[in-house]
């Protein structure tokens, strides 16, 4: 069944809308899941900072960043099963797989 809305927001540029919105979103969910009792500041400042010790503060970091980044991404591919698997609007979810893959790719650069 086709729904009467999908037919406006079937469109790529939307997709790409919705991909560039979604994954800050997602880091606000992550700073409510995972920032537990840091600032909003400090738990961005802990994931956009140079981290350059070796020892176990950094292997924390590095991980509440990789959970943060999958957080990010989660929220495009939620996005993108009810647009294409639910509601169908095709051109839609390319604009969000685009950005997606996109996303995944600087956030495999970010990591290191």
């Amino acid at each position: 069944m086709r729904y009467s809305w999908t037919l406006k927001w079937n469109k790529f540029k939307y997709g790409l809308i919705a991909g560039f919105i979604s994954p800050a979103i997602g880091f606000l969910i992550a700073y409510l899941v995972i920032g537990n009792n840091l600032s909003f500041l400090q738990f961005s400042s802990y994931f956009f900072g140079e981290i350059n010790t070796n020892n176990l503060v950094s292997d924390i970091y590095l991980e509440m960043r990789q959970n943060t980044l999958m957080f990010c991404l989660l929220v495009n591919m939620l996005i993108f099963y009810f647009s294409f698997f639910i509601f169908k609007i095709d051109q839609f979810s390319k604009g969000i797989v685009g950005l997606t893959l996109l996303w995944a790719a600087v956030s495999m650069l970010f990591i290191n």
